[in-house]
């Protein structure tokens, strides 16, 4: 993230423009204050600094950093798909540990997914293999060309694995509700035979014998 703001610091300079709209300066502008007010209540002037840095790279200069370098449909198509890939390696090695059960620990067996991030945080994988399915299945929904829409979809469906393995149901819930909201955004004609497929494909119940 450092290199990012600072390739952006760079870019600006000699560009020598105003990169942000007054309604935008203001808006990153308001976390800023906020994040300071904190800093000053906290119980070290250390920690306040400290915090005041993480916080304010967060909340502020990556988000801007990203609002100014984003600037058109090609760069956007670019950034998702290194999400996508991001996602495809730390699935990979999520799988490969729930097969080999080297994974992190779940109901006392070593199968969970997490990828490089290891037991130490659980919910690495699953969150970076979540964006990646997301940023997928938005390039699947896009307007590129078909090819791409194809790979794209078939990105969305292997990284459901992965996120299966991870056991996180929190990340299951917000990647459906989120793939869900795109689909709908997409076009709700689209969104309703995308779910009538869902269904159709979905297990059939098992009907109870009768005594």
């Amino acid at each position: 993230s450092a290199l990012v703001v600072l390739f952006c610091v760079v870019r600006l300079l000699r560009q020598r423009r105003r990169p942000l709209s007054r309604t935008a300066a203001v808006v990153l502008a308001m976390p800023v204050a906020g994040l300071a007010l904190a800093a000053m209540g906290a119980s070290s002037p250390g920690a306040g600094l400290t915090g005041l840095g993480r916080y304010l790279q967060i909340f502020v200069m990556v988000p801007a950093a990203v609002v100014l370098l984003v600037r058109d449909r090609a760069a956007l198509r670019v950034l998702a798909w290194s999400f996508v890939g991001l996602a495809g390696w730390q699935g990979a090695v999520g799988v490969h540990q729930f097969v080999t059960g080297t994974g992190a620990s779940y109901q006392g067996e070593t199968l969970r997914a997490v990828g490089t991030f290891g037991p130490q945080d659980v919910m690495g994988m699953a969150t970076v293999v979540s964006f990646g399915l997301v940023c997928a299945v938005g390039l699947a929904l896009g307007a590129s060309a078909g090819r791409q829409r194809a790979v794209a979809a078939a990105a969305a469906l292997a990284l459901l694995a992965p996120l299966a393995l991870s056991f996180s149901r929190g990340a299951w819930i917000a990647t459906a509700l989120t793939c869900t909201l795109q689909l709908v955004l997409a076009g709700l004609r689209r969104a309703l035979k995308v779910g009538a497929a869902a269904v159709a494909e979905g297990p059939e119940p098992v009907a109870e014998p009768v005594d």
